[in-house]
C-alpha cells in the first residue's frame, strides 16, 4: 500500500493557465474539482446534462470558463464538447471523465412487454458509466496529439466499485469495473510518454443526497468529502509521474494500489505462474 501525500495549494498552483475539461462537472465531487482547478488558475470546461448548473457556473466564475452541454453517452456530442473546448482555449491538457449514474439498476426487474415476455434490462448504467468513458478516452488522445510538446493527462472516475462488490448496483459495479480495464488496457499503449491515464476509486463520499440511515449504518467508518475526492482527481495532472495507478479514496486519503495488486501477483497466481506471465508479457512487447 502506498499511501499518497495530500495535495498542497501550492501544488495546485500548477494548473494556472492549463485547460481542463471535466464531464459531469456540473455537481457532486466534478462541480469540486472544476472549482478547485479554476480557483488555481486553469481553464475549466465544464460538460454536463443540467444547464442550470452550468450557467451558474458560468455565474459564479465569470471567467476561464465553458459550459457546453453534453450527453455523454453520444459520440457526436463528446467530439462536440472537446472541439469548442479546444477551439475557445485553444488546447487541453487535462481530461476529467467523471460522468457517472448509480440509476438504472433493472437487472433483477420482472417487468414484462407487451407480449408477455420478459423485458431486457435498461443498459442505460453501462453506458454512461463505461461507454462514455470509452468516448472521453478516444477524443482526449486525439486532441492531446495535436500538442506532443506538452505533458497530457487522462483521468477516469472509477469506484471502489470497480475493485470490490456493492450489490445491488450490479450493473453500476460491471461499469465501474470497465473503466478500470479501460485503465490498465490503455496506460502501456499509450501514443507518447508524456500522456498519462490513471483511475480514481472514490469509496463511500458524503454528499447532500447521502439518506440519514447510511450515515447512521456508517457510523466512524472513514467518508470522504466532495472536494477531498476532488482533489484526487486533479492529483495526476499535478504529479505527472503517475501513469496506470488506481487511486483509491478513502476518508480523503488517498492510497495507490496497483503496485501493491502487481508485488501479490505470486499469492494469488503462484510462483511459476506468476513468472510465466510475466515472460509472456515480456514476449508480447508489453513491458511489466
Amino acid at each position: 500500500m502506498a499511501l499518497l501525500e495530500r495535495v498542497t495549494d501550492q501544488e495546485l498552483s500548477k494548473l494556472k493557465g492549463k485547460s481542463v475539461i471535466i464531464t459531469g462537472g456540473g455537481g457532486g465531487i466534478g462541480k469540486s474539482a472544476a472549482c478547485l482547478a479554476h480557483a488555481a488558475g486553469a481553464n475549466v470546461t465544464i460538460a454536463d446534462l443540467g444547464e442550470d448548473m452550468g450557467e451558474a457556473l458560468i455565474n459564479e466564475f465569470k471567467e476561464r470558463i465553458l459550459y457546453v452541454k453534453t450527453d455523454v453517452t453520444s459520440w457526436p456530442q463528446v467530439l462536440n464538447l472537446f472541439t469548442k473546448a479546444w477551439d475557445h482555449f485553444g488546447s487541453i491538457d487535462v481530461v476529467i471523465s467523471n460522468a457517472g449514474t448509480h440509476d438504472f439498476e433493472t437487472l433483477l426487474d420482472e417487468d414484462l412487454t407487451e407480449d408477455g415476455t420478459l423485458a431486457a434490462p435498461s443498459l442505460k448504467s453501462i453506458e454512461v458509466n463505461l461507454h462514455a468513458a470509452a468516448y472521453c478516452a478516444k477524443a482526449a488522445l486525439h486532441f492531446f496529439k495535436k500538442q506532443p510538446e506538452k505533458s497530457s493527462q487522462l483521468v477516469f472516475t472509477g469506484s471502489a466499485a470497480s475493485i470490490i462488490d456493492t450489490p445491488p448496483l450490479f450493473l453500476y459495479c460491471a461499469g465501474k469495473a470497465g473503466v478500470l480495464g479501460l485503465m490498465r488496457g490503455m496506460r502501456k499503449g499509450l501514443p507518447s510518454d508524456k500522456i498519462t491515464v490513471n483511475m480514481i476509486a472514490p469509496w463511500m463520499t458524503k454528499s447532500p443526497m447521502m439518506p440519514d440511515w447510511i450515515r447512521e449504518k456508517w457510523g466512524d467508518l472513514p467518508a470522504n468529502e466532495p472536494d477531498g475526492v476532488a482533489s484526487a482527481l486533479l492529483l495526476p495532472a499535478l504529479r505527472p509521474e503517475l501513469n496506470g495507478k488506481t487511486l483509491w479514496v478513502a476518508g480523503n486519503d488517498v492510497i495507490e494500489i496497483e503496485d501493491a495488486l502487481d508485488a501479490a501477483k505470486p499469492q494469488w497466481l503462484g510462483t511459476q505462474l506468476s513468472a510465466d506471465v510475466d515472460e509472456g508479457q515480456r514476449r508480447m512487447g508489453i513491458s511489466s
